[in-house]
């Protein structure tokens, strides 16, 4: 049988089109979105990282005292 399954919308994080969040934060006058600049710029990052232009880092478990203290330095 082929059934057809329809979309999880509750899971939807937007990639294929535009953020379900995103589009509730649009004010709907200017259709601007309503995020901050220090927002916008970690969403920035976030695509860059997608697209493969900016390294990820990581790290093993027993290297937590070093991302939490790169985590307080910005």
């Amino acid at each position: 049988m082929n059934a057809v399954m329809s979309k999880d919308v509750t899971s939807d994080i937007g990639i294929d089109g535009e953020c379900s969040i995103c589009a509730n934060h649009i004010d709907p006058v200017t259709g601007t979105p309503r995020f901050n600049t220090e927002t916008l710029a970690a969403f920035e990052e976030t695509k860059a990282i997608m697209r493969g232009e900016l390294p990820v880092k990581r790290y093993k478990p027993h290297e937590f005292e070093k991302v939490w203290s790169e985590l307080l330095e910005n």
